[in-house]
């Protein structure tokens, strides 16, 4: 097999384009922040220190700028910020926030991916292998209009209403699934541990999955239907191949070229309903963390004040980048496989 380089190139371009939006827009937002903290800062001292803000004055007279931005000066050369470039300023919040998030012991973001990962695996995997066995069922049978309805039905539903009516009949009425968590408590070790995580899983991948694996049943079965029209299968069949062999042999393989490129783009959509069902069941993934970003704070005389710590929204956001460059990397590999045209 040779490496499609085109289709890798091409997405390499797509991923380095994404990231320098995100270090660009990072970069925006930590000069905004710093103005605001200096000018926040300038108040406080104009209040509580007169005489130390008669001196920044006098300072920033002398300069011929504004108080607040003779502040801002200090605070950026203080922490060592280039203010002239948004690109070097996005990198270095980029990485100081890495490093921050790595340190804390409140954030384990390898075990955040890991959950986020084995959850979209996972539903992806069964969307897949439903969408494959059930669209060569359908696709020479009477029905397949029936589930292009389902399609279009489900695709218009929100994700988060379809886990909240799982919630309500399966754990609430019927209480066969945990309502929410990935784990019981106390947790299990060992096996017992495994398939408690497991049963967990079951009402949020179910989520995913009555909202993704309907499309690809409906893709499948008119791509099969395509294929089995067409001169090399009724070759195989005049020859008196089975038509078991035909459809592993033929029609699986072209199928599933098709189908690889239908899954990135269902995986990058995916991602968007899985942030919310991550929320909704409290896994613990990337959705949990990117909500974690919006600080809430409850302060009586004023109420709820939302504070956005956009240290840790940067890095959700490129973590989701990079995972979903990685899987359309991996399946565009997949296509170079089954495909040798791809190449």
């Amino acid at each position: 097999m040779k490496l499609p380089v085109r289709s890798l190139a091409r997405l390499a371009a797509v991923y380095l384009g994404v990231l320098l939006v995100i270090v660009l827009v990072a970069g925006a937002s930590s000069n905004k922040l710093t103005w605001e903290y200096a000018h926040e800062a300038v108040l406080n001292i104009r209040e509580s220190n007169p005489a130390f803000y008669a001196e920044l004055e006098r300072n920033a007279t002398r300069e011929g700028v504004s108080v607040d931005e003779y502040y801002y000066r200090i605070l950026t050369k203080a922490k060592g910020i280039r203010t002239d470039n948004l690109l070097l300023m996005g990198i270095d919040l980029l990485r100081k926030s890495f490093d921050y998030y790595r340190e804390n012991p409140k954030y384990d973001f390898p075990h955040v991916i890991s959950i986020t990962l084995a959850v979209m695996g996972l539903a992806m995997v069964l969307v897949v292998l439903l969408g494959l066995f059930l669209g060569f069922k359908l696709a020479s049978g009477r029905l397949l209009g029936t589930v292009e309805g389902l399609a279009r039905f489900f695709n218009g539903l929100p994700s988060w209403w379809i886990g909240a009516a799982l919630i309500a009949v399966f754990a609430v009425e019927l209480e066969v699934f945990p309502i929410a968590g990935l784990r019981s408590t106390p947790p299990k070790e060992g096996l017992a541990g495994f398939l408690d995580i497991l049963w967990h899983l079951v009402l949020p991948v179910s989520t995913l999955v009555f909202v993704y694996v309907w499309e690809f049943v409906v893709t499948v079965a008119h791509e099969v239907r395509g294929e089995l029209g067409k001169p090399y299968v009724l070759t195989e069949r005049a020859k008196g191949l089975p038509e078991g062999l035909i459809y592993r042999k033929h029609v699986l393989r072209n199928v599933s070229i098709v189908l690889s490129s239908f899954t990135v783009q269902k995986f990058v959509e995916m991602f968007t309903d899985y942030i919310v069902i991550d929320v909704l069941f409290g896994l613990g993934g990337l959705g949990t963390l990117l909500r974690a970003s919006f600080v809430r704070t409850i302060v009586p005389a004023i109420g709820v004040v939302v504070r956005f710590d956009y240290r840790l929204f940067f890095v959700v956001t490129l973590s989701i980048a990079t995972i979903t460059f990685l899987f359309s990397l991996l399946l565009e590999l997949t296509k170079g496989l089954l495909d040798p045209r791809v190449s």
